[in-house]
């Protein structure tokens, strides 16, 4: 996986842990890794005229295994 996927990756988990976490709720926290991801490529195709559909379904992966985390420690804890 190339560099730049696995920042989008990471910064997906860390978006909808948070988020997730403060708000109580990990719906939201996807919610938000998937708007993230949309603002970033489209300041990307605002700035660079280049949209990365890879970069944001990166990101939203990222966001999918963040809520799947927050879900289980919410069935722990």
């Amino acid at each position: 996986m190339a560099q730049d996927k696995k920042l989008h990756f990471g910064a997906g988990v860390v978006i909808a842990v948070l988020v997730g976490a403060v708000l109580h709720e990990p719906l939201y926290g996807l919610t938000a890794a998937i708007v993230a991801g949309m603002l970033k490529e489209c300041r990307d195709w605002c700035s660079y005229k280049s949209f990365d559909e890879k970069n944001a379904l990166a990101t939203w992966l990222g966001g999918l295994l963040g809520t799947l985390i927050m879900e289980a420690a919410s069935w722990i804890f």
